[in-house]
């Protein structure tokens, strides 16, 4: 009877030692906590600034007697932070910036310091508008310094002017081409006194659109523009215009065609060079125009120049094809972690920095807001379903094409085995890309 008497008893004791209940629940974001005698369950959900901590953690035994704003002692050198400043010095590995006037920062530092070392290269310098990623809080010294984990040029800075002068407004410069080129645009960079964006369908243009964007804008937003008073520098690429009006696109990349594939040809020595494409589909658009193949003047630094004397950086053709591509090999990616990935891997394939930036800069925009991207290269698939034809032959023929697939989750599959091409003589290197959905 005695045996019996003790066993609900220990379950009891079990219970409250073991078993975690509700114990609390805070107006800081939504986080809830829950007790047990011997360890406690915080479901972080704290605002944090203009993100959210959100993350579970168990504390266990004397922790778990701590309150929340002790446990929260240990969690905040855990949280990121970002601001926008513009940089007033760099000194080896240390920058100080300034805080622009509308970050909360400004208030505790008007000058900021933090080391760069562990940081990546971005090429940074005096007068440039960064953000700015650091952990913990702000030291108070002058100028202040905190533990900065990252930083990028800063692409949404509202707060500053843009006083660079983009394109030479000449007449020789004034643009009498297709307007509807500009229509489908995604948004790249916003200041107070205009906005940058790239065409959704890739176009080798840069555009600056002069003019205040609304705060219901935001960088990687995909619009619809009108403007008028447009330039265009031919050799940079660059366009400007003054925008009138601004809405949603629901433009879609078509599953199948060959996006962007740009053709750049190094030859050793100034060389005549004709190529052509065999598609099996048709070229929707080429630039500069495919008439029965492209014939051009090669210099060895890539430079192009056609028989009226125009200069360009690439042969561009976009087209479409009924290929089948295979993504039964590749790798699945974090969208937040495409552009590194991309770096790693279009190195491994033979891509110079400044071909793998074009690459990068065009595809990033659409991958890295995804849950996941499948990536996979495509070798004998795609350069039998556009086959080159190039006079001189080249010694080195390098030709990278993407296709990548987005997931809510990651997927598991056989990794796509990458290798170096060597680059010898003459060398003909080719880049594109297409969405599977």
């Amino acid at each position: 009877m005695k045996k019996k008497i003790w066993i609900p008893i220990l379950v009891v004791i079990l219970a409250i030692l073991f078993v975690p209940i509700p114990s609390g629940a805070y107006k800081d974001g939504g986080t809830r906590e829950y007790s047990a005698l011997t360890y406690k369950i915080v479901d972080w959900n704290r605002l944090t600034g203009d993100s959210t901590y959100d993350e579970t953690k168990v504390y266990f035994f004397p922790y778990n007697f701590k309150s929340i704003g002790d446990l929260w002692y240990y969690e905040e050198d855990k949280v990121e932070f970002g601001f926008n400043a513009t940089i007033l010095e760099i000194n080896g590995n240390s920058v100080i910036v300034e805080p622009h006037e509308d970050e909360p920062e400004r208030s505790s530092a008007s000058q900021i310091s933090f080391g760069i070392s562990e940081l990546p290269n971005i090429d940074a310098k005096v007068g440039d508008f960064v953000k700015v990623i650091y952990t913990g809080g702000i030291m108070e010294s002058y100028p202040a310094q905190i533990k900065a984990v990252n930083w990028e040029k800063a692409k949404d800075v509202r707060s500053a002017a843009y006083t660079e002068q983009w394109v030479e407004k000449t007449d020789e410069n004034k643009w009498t081409g297709n307007y509807e080129l500009f229509s489908d645009i995604r948004i790249t960079e916003i200041y107070s006194n205009c906005f940058f964006a790239r065409t959704v369908i890739p176009f080798p243009y840069e555009i600056k659109l002069n003019g205040k964007i609304s705060d219901e804008w935001c960088v990687g937003d995909q619009v619809i523009c009108t403007y008028e008073n447009t330039y265009y520098d031919e050799e940079t690429h660059r366009v400007e215009a003054d925008f009138t009006d601004i809405e949603v696109s629901t433009f879609q990349l078509e599953e199948g065609k060959a996006y962007k594939p740009v053709i750049y040809l190094y030859p050793e020595e100034e060389t005549e060079v004709s190529v052509k494409l065999d598609l099996n589909g048709k070229l929707t658009c080429t630039y500069p125009e495919y008439k029965d193949g492209w014939k051009v003047t090669a210099a060895p630094d890539g430079t192009l120049t056609d028989a009226n004397g125009q200069i360009y950086n690439y042969l561009y053709w976009e087209g479409e094809t009924n290929t089948n591509y295979d993504l039964s090999k590749g790798f699945c990616v974090k969208g937040k972690d495409t552009a590194k990935f991309l770096e790693d891997a279009l190195e491994k394939l033979g891509l110079t920095r400044r071909e793998a930036n074009e690459f990068i800069v065009y595809w990033l925009p659409l991958m890295q807001d995804n849950p996941y991207n499948i990536i996979s290269f495509q070798t004998d698939i795609y350069t039998d379903a556009a086959k080159l034809s190039i006079n001189p032959y080249p010694d080195t023929l390098i030709r990278v094409f993407m296709t990548y697939q987005s997931e809510d989750k990651y997927v598991d599959l056989p990794e796509q085995q990458l290798s170096t091409p060597e680059r010898n003589g003459f060398t003909v290197v080719e880049w594109g890309g297409t969405e599977i959905k």
